[in-house]
């Protein structure tokens, strides 16, 4: 099997995670209670990946001339004015009256499909370096990918969407993995040293929705016990223990 097959096959598979959400298929809905208890988790795990495995990576990884934070403060403004039109577009009068409109789940889909993108290309070049650094790789970003698309689906559902259509759109933002194999092998040359700007721009979102959507729409809910701070915590600590293990 060629490197491309290989790099083809391996992203199949890691768009498979994001079917992780299937296990509350089966349940008529999540409970108001589990849909904050995600959204806290949530929270956690995208802030810490921004800071504790994007960044690093981008700066570990640059080759472009500049600045790459340009790249994360540039698309931290281009998902604050997507998120004014889309709330205009979609805004509801009990939320305007509360001054509060929840996270919108297009936001999430975008971020999530770029780091899927960059996932693909990274393993895309493991594969064209050998095929064993093609599977570990391909086993690191399986186990980084499980909290962040639990986390993802957790948003979407938040955000109004029926667990079966959330699960449908992060499988679709799963994909992109692949889309990002692809590309690599159709000009990896002209791609790779991009990718670091690519791992910022992420960031910059991953570090938007968890600041200006997510954290102040858990402030929002008084009624929520404190302890929900536990699964934010908790998000954090096993992104950072996951990058201890894989590093």
């Amino acid at each position: 099997m060629t490197p491309l097959w290989q790099a083809v096959l391996a992203t199949l598979v890691v768009s498979t995670v994001a079917l992780v959400g299937i296990v509350f298929v089966f349940t008529r809905r999540l409970s108001h209670r589990g849909e904050l208890i995600l959204l806290s988790f949530a929270a956690g795990v995208l802030l810490a990946t921004t800071f504790l495995e994007l960044l690093p990576e981008a700066i570990s990884l640059e080759r472009a001339p500049g600045n790459i934070f340009t790249a994360t403060l540039a698309a931290m403004i281009g998902f604050f004015l997507l998120e004014r039109l889309l709330h205009g577009f979609h805004i509801h009068e009990d939320e305007a009256r509360e001054g509060h409109v929840v996270a919108s789940p297009y936001l999430i889909l975008i971020g999530d499909g770029l780091h899927n993108f960059i996932d693909g290309v990274a393993i895309a070049a493991s594969f064209a370096a050998a095929p064993e650094l093609g599977v570990v790789t391909t086993l690191a970003v399986i186990v980084h990918e499980v909290p962040q698309e639990l986390a993802d689906f957790g948003i979407l559902v938040a955000g109004g969407m029926t667990t079966r259509v959330a699960l449908l759109l992060n499988f679709l933002s799963g994909l992109t993995a692949v889309v990002g194999a692809l590309v690599f092998f159709a000009g990896g040359i002209a791609v790779e040293p991009y990718v670091a700007w690519f791992m910022a721009a992420t960031a910059g979102m991953f570090l938007y929705i968890a600041s200006a959507d997510l954290i102040p729409q858990l402030h929002h809910h008084r009624t929520l016990h404190p302890g929900a701070a536990l699964p934010f915590l908790g998000g954090i600590i096993l992104i950072a223990l996951l990058r201890e293990l894989s590093g």
